[in-house]
């Protein structure tokens, strides 16, 4: 019987298994253990008749899905990678915050200490302007200011002038412009050419009009520059736009232009970070904005300020802004330009391997394993190079991400590597559930009551896995993959006498009578017949592995030879009479 021929013959059992019997509990049960039996089956002779070609087969399942995903992120390249956020946040190290940041805070401490004398906030202007100008006595050496001023105070006029004029003094100052959804743009009367005329970059043939928050001050708007930030798509804030760039706009972020106004060079900085976060260290150093305002010009806090790259934002509960990163829920925007800002001025932002590098690893780790998984001589070294592969991947990923600047994620290469893996192992056991004729794992196999059972027996360590397979493939051609039975699991326990048994392995098959001599004869060309111990027995019952008369049958010949094998008896082709029950 053919493997397809089994399978429409398991295919009419199911059905007729299916329809037979009452419809009640036990009925239910019985016939879902039948179905489950039938599936088991037809799997492992599948798994038995293509061998090898069944795995080769996930490999180029494997293989085909890689290069979907690859092709996917290149269709969608911001899409968030799913492991990014589980390594950031369980990697054992991350960079300190440089000392040179530090974030000049105006928090719920500043507005409770400043209210008396300045009222609720929004505060005057010029309490703000001040607080830049002590920055800059202070001797900082660049201030990312934000906090954006569109409009006019109108109640207090001269405030802004003093805004105004401490713009025009500080030079060392950025400021933010605040880029609105791009829907708003047909309704904008500002050209992009208008505003990087101002900015002073290249400006090159954009007249389309922008929606745009910008700084009220002229002198402001010179120095500003994006202050928006892009998340992926799932809201999560993973990178930052050193270069803010749209379809009709295209000019430096106000980290960008904190670096410029400082007198450093945008040179071989991305236009695009991945964000390098503090979170197993200490966060950036803090002033509170009301510290600031009180402290007399030769106060130790000020020392913190001299050369330092300052942040001065609002964190206040409700006047802040928060947002979702890779490793926080919700993060102060202040402490996410901090982040950016220092990770470009240190050059510590994440560099994350390109996608086809993460392509090529995958299809090596495939079709290693399925190289693995298909050779004879190399299966026993699966599992070893299967825990060595994964956990090195793992350490590498955990020390790249923890110790280096270079994200080298490999959990895509693990995650293919377990399901070929898995899949691997299910195949060889299937395969051997089949070959061993293990319990529930040949139902619906054609039965016979005739014929000469060929019992061949032999030490493992004379006969190798490959020998053995080949002696396996070999009956299975001859006789059918039906009536080829492996039985090398006899002996297990602690016994005393486990040693010297656990040696013998044996293959049995049922041969017609007319068949015997022929397939004999063959089997004498095997080059390792020398080390097999032929026996032939003929057949009393029937030939089916699922019943236990069959089982008594057939074991105490199984024992028998294993006592002459031990003894040292080969090459002894005998004939013996089936035991009598």
């Amino acid at each position: 019987m053919s493997p397809f021929e089994f399978l429409r013959q398991s295919i009419r059992e199911a059905l007729r298994l299916l329809v037979r019997g009452p419809l009640t509990l036990g009925g239910i049960r019985t016939r879902i253990d039948g179905l489950h039996k039938l599936g088991l089956t037809s799997g492992a002779m599948l798994s038995r008749h293509m061998g090898s070609r069944v795995i080769i087969f996930i490999g180029l399942g494997a293989s085909l899905y890689a290069v979907v995903m690859f092709l996917t992120g290149q269709i969608t390249p911001d899409s968030p990678k799913a492991s990014h956020d589980a390594i950031l946040k369980t990697r054992w190290s991350s960079p300190k915050p440089s000392s040179s940041i530090v974030i000049v805070d105006v928090d719920e401490r500043s507005l409770a200490i400043l209210a008396p004398e300045h009222g609720r906030w929004p505060w005057p202007r010029i309490v703000l302007a001040d607080g830049l100008d002590r920055l800059s006595q202070a001797g900082a050496r660049a201030v990312l200011f934000n906090v954006l001023l569109s409009d006019p105070d109108k109640s207090n006029p001269d405030s802004d002038a003093a805004t105004e004029a401490a713009s025009v003094m500080i030079p060392n100052v950025a400021y933010p412009v605040v880029r609105l959804n791009q829907d708003n743009d047909e309704q904008s009367q500002l050209k992009a050419s208008d505003l990087l005329k101002r900015t002073g970059d290249p400006h090159q043939g954009l007249d389309d009009t922008v929606a745009v928050l910008m700084p009220m001050f002229g002198s402001m708007i010179e120095k500003s520059g994006i202050a928006n930030q892009k998340p992926d798509g799932d809201g999560i804030v993973r990178k930052y736009a050193v270069v803010w760039s749209d379809s009709r706009l295209t000019m430096p972020s106000i980290v960008a232009r904190t670096l410029i106004v400082s007198g450093q060079s945008l040179n071989e900085i991305p236009n695009t970070i991945t964000l390098n976060w503090r979170n197993k260290s200490s966060r950036y150093s803090r002033m509170s904005f009301a510290d600031l305002m009180k402290a007399e010009p030769d106060d130790e806090k000020l020392k913190l300020l001299k050369g330092a790259y300052i942040v001065l934002g609002v964190s206040a509960p409700g006047l802040g802004m928060t947002k979702a990163t890779a490793v926080s829920a919700l993060e102060d925007d202040n402490e996410i330009l901090a982040t950016a800002l220092d990770d470009v001025l240190s050059d510590s932002h994440l560099r994350v391997m390109p996608a086809w590098m993460v392509l090529i690893i995958e299809l090596g780790t495939v079709w290693i394993l399925v190289w693995i998984g298909v050779g004879r001589s190399l299966g026993a070294l699966l599992n070893k190079v299967f825990v060595l592969a994964q956990s090195g991947a793992a350490s590498i990923t955990m020390a790249s991400a923890s110790y280096t600047h270079y994200l080298i994620d490999l959990t895509t290469c693990m995650a293919f590597g377990a399901g070929i893996f898995a899949a691997i192992k299910v195949v060889n056991s299937l395969d051997a559930g089949w070959s061993r004729a293990k319990p529930g794992h040949r139902v619906s196999v054609p039965t016979h009551s005739d014929g000469i059972v060929l019992l061949i027996g032999y030490k493992d360590s004379q006969v190798d896995t490959a020998k053995s397979g080949e002696l396996q493939r070999f009956l299975e051609s001859q006789v059918g993959l039906h009536r080829v039975i492996r039985v090398d699991d006899l002996f297990g326990g602690e016994s005393f006498a486990r040693k010297v048994c656990e040696d013998y392995s044996c293959q049995f098959c049922l041969v017609e009578i007319d068949h015997s001599s022929e397939l004999m004869t063959s089997l004498k060309e095997l080059p390792f017949y020398n080390q097999l111990n032929v026996r032939k027995i003929p057949l009393d019952g029937q030939w089916n592995p699922e019943l236990n008369e069959f089982r008594l049958f057939i074991a105490p010949n199984m024992l028998r030879q294993c006592a002459d094998i031990v003894e040292g008896g080969f090459n002894l082709e005998v004939q013996h009479d089936a035991p009598t029950a």
